[in-house]
């Protein structure tokens, strides 16, 4: 709009100076013509043809000479301009009008005046033409600058994108890498605080998660051999008597730990301590082992879901491990060391195990050529062995024998969050849990096969129930150190992804201690696919809870050891203290085998946002799945590898 007017404008006072010299050079031609003398019809005849001249030019429209005040009057019209306006629109010509500008001169000797009037519709042509002229250079000039502006803004701002991106990675918690600093001064400063502050929140992470290591070790680490003391051992065997009560148990006493302090002295029998606490952590490799000093001359050890063959096989490594120290030291005693063992498959309690293992030991000390007594805590032999657990497997995958009880997930604001899968196998009246086989699988080394089994079954699951989840679904330790069990579940995750959110898996603490790297291959192609992942028996190791920073999992499950007893002020401090660390990175704290009112609002005190127990599920038995059997007529809609 503008640009008209501007164009208007310029075009009005070219005209004005063109028929200013127009009127200027032929008023003297037309005044000389009169002055000649020659006849009155040749005088007429060359004015005429002056007047024609100047009604060739396209911007005049009439021309008229007087001589005298009419003594000579000359007056002609150009008509070849009338149409010249025809492609100018009618709303130019309305937006923009333009006049016919009619102009005089005059000369005294001879009295003459020379008349011209402008063709209003050659200006409307003109303006139209130059405005159209002028509209696509600006046009041609907006889309260029606009070509060139667009990858300088980019690269300008790509700066700021980049800082956004890091600035929701570290509000949400995920992995954050320190920005290289923009050339932009004013992002220079952003960035250099953006960087302080996750370096302030490393630091501070890293001194929560000592300080939570620190304190559980106080609370549950003997100082001298580096083990889990008593009542760690106690607050373990608690859980496990609620989880499965199937497992051996051994009892370890040496009189060379005792002999040593009285005749060497305490420097000498702390490294004696330590020796034999290494070597029995060295050679006694198990997946869930338990490892703890109950006294100062006693050893305990877990082992959930072992045999009577193991157990026995065990009792003579220990005894072996003690021999080779003994031989180190200065004292010489073949009657050193004695071992108590026990194998238990009935419901009871820690009291009772601890009584029989000290019958063991007692046993133990009166027969010298038997140094490692085995006893049982039921009366009959275990129903089935490792081969038969085997068979037994195979046969449910199948005859799809296996039953599959959703345990729902709370978090404080009543939504449930997850239910997690627990698997039993039913052949016709009888009825195994997982934790009576999953020990013998492990052995076996096909936990894998038992894992890809229920995954499969869980999504074909989903897939046909839109409203069913999110699940759960428990990772056996064998299968995660399985390359081809790791390559499998990405696959299948991959060719499954609208999955995501509605299922997630859980994996063992002691495989983020103990194999970082398949671990962290297995996280990797399930955070790839969008599928989360939580860490189970949260906080029974005594590592560093550092992994978590490396790992970032969606949410923890914490050890029962912490979630019982809790007017045990110690205990909870304790619970804090890990819950803490896992908020420090935005990933959500669950408490497991909440069974008492009483104890849900104790933890609900504390730094845990979920719970999962007996009355979690009381309180929503109408959203727990009881009856999801393998035997379910769901269309095969998983995408089979």
């Amino acid at each position: 709009m503008a640009l008209c007017f501007s164009n208007t404008t310029v075009l009005k006072n070219r005209q004005e100076n063109y028929i200013e010299q127009i009127l200027s050079s032929n008023i003297t031609v037309l005044t000389s013509i009169i002055n000649r003398d020659i006849p009155q019809k040749e005088k007429t005849q060359l004015v005429e043809s002056v007047l024609n001249s100047l009604l060739d030019q396209p911007m005049i429209s009439s021309a008229s000479f007087q001589v005298n005040s009419n003594s000579f009057d000359k007056n002609l019209t150009n008509n070849k301009q009338n149409n010249t306006s025809a492609s100018v629109p009618a709303w130019f010509k309305f937006t923009f009008p333009i006049n016919s500008l009619t102009v005089s001169k005059q000369r005294i000797d001879p009295f003459v005046t020379l008349t011209i009037a402008t063709n209003s519709a050659y200006s409307y042509q003109q303006l139209w033409s130059k405005t159209l002229h002028s509209g696509f250079i600006a046009f041609v000039l907006f889309f260029v600058s606009l070509f060139l502006t667009i990858p300088l803004l980019t690269y300008s701002l790509r700066a700021l994108k980049k800082i956004t991106a890091y600035s929701a990675r570290l509000q949400s918690g995920k992995p954050y890498q320190s920005i290289l600093l923009p050339p932009q001064q004013d992002l220079r400063t952003i960035v250099k605080m953006m960087n302080q502050m996750h370096a302030h929140l490393e630091v501070n992470f890293k001194e929560q998660a000592h300080e939570a290591v620190k304190l559980r070790e106080r609370a549950y680490r003997d100082e001298v051999s580096g083990l889990g003391n008593r009542t760690f051992f106690i607050n373990e065997l608690n859980s496990w008597l609620k989880k499965s009560h199937n497992g051996g148990l051994a009892i370890i006493k040496t009189t060379l730990i005792d002999d040593n302090y009285h005749n060497f002295g305490y420097e000498s029998g702390d490294s004696l301590v330590k020796q034999i606490a290494s070597k029995l952590n060295e050679s006694i490799i198990y997946s869930d082992l338990i490892l703890a000093r109950l006294s100062i001359d006693e050893f305990a050890i877990l082992v959930p879901n072992i045999t009577v063959e193991k157990l026995k096989l065990m009792g003579e490594t220990i005894l072996s491990v003690v021999e080779k120290v003994q031989l180190d030291s200065s004292i010489q005693d073949e009657q050193s060391t004695r071992v108590g063992l026990l194998l238990n498959d009935i419901p009871t309690t820690a009291g009772t195990l601890l009584t029989q293992l000290d019958n063991a030991l007692s046993k133990a000390a009166q027969d010298p050529q038997q140094p490692a007594v085995l006893v049982k805590g039921s009366q009959t032999e275990a129903a089935l062995g490792k081969q038969q657990w085997k068979s037994l497997l195979l046969e449910s995958i199948a005859n799809n024998y296996f039953v599959f009880h959703f345990q729902p997930v709370i978090f404080k604001e009543a939504d449930i969050y997850h239910f997690e899968v627990l698997t039993s196998i039913k052949k016709g009246k009888e009825e195994f849990s997982a934790g009576q086989f999953l020990g013998a699988l492990e052995d076996l080394g096909i936990g894998s096969l038992f894992d890809r089994h229920v995954i499969q079954d869980i999504i074909k699951k989903l897939n046909h129930n839109r409203k069913l989840g999110p699940l759960a679904v428990n990772l056996t330790y064998s299968s995660i150190s399985d390359p081809t069990f790791i390559r499998w579940l990405g696959s299948l995750l991959q060719n499954n992804k609208a999955l995501a959110g509605r299922l997630y898996f859980e994996i063992p603490e002691s495989s983020f201690i103990r194999q970082p790297d398949a671990t962290g291959l297995l996280c990797s192609a399930m955070q790839f696919n969008g599928f989360g992942f939580g860490v189970d028996n949260y906080g029974r190791h005594f590592k560093s809870l550092d992994y978590l920073n490396e790992f970032r999992p969606n949410y923890v499950k914490i050890d029962f050891a912490y979630t019982h007893q809790l007017n045990d002020q110690t205990k909870s401090d304790l619970l804090a203290s890990i819950s803490r660390t896992a908020h420090r990175l935005n990933i959500k704290t669950i408490a497991t085998r909440v069974e008492t009112e009483t104890q849900l609002e104790r933890l609900s005190e504390l730094f845990v946002n979920g719970f999962q127990g007996y009355i979690i599920e009381k309180r929503n038995e109408g959203l727990v799945e009881k009856d999801m059997i393998g035997s379910l007529s769901a269309p095969n809609s998983i995408k089979m590898l």
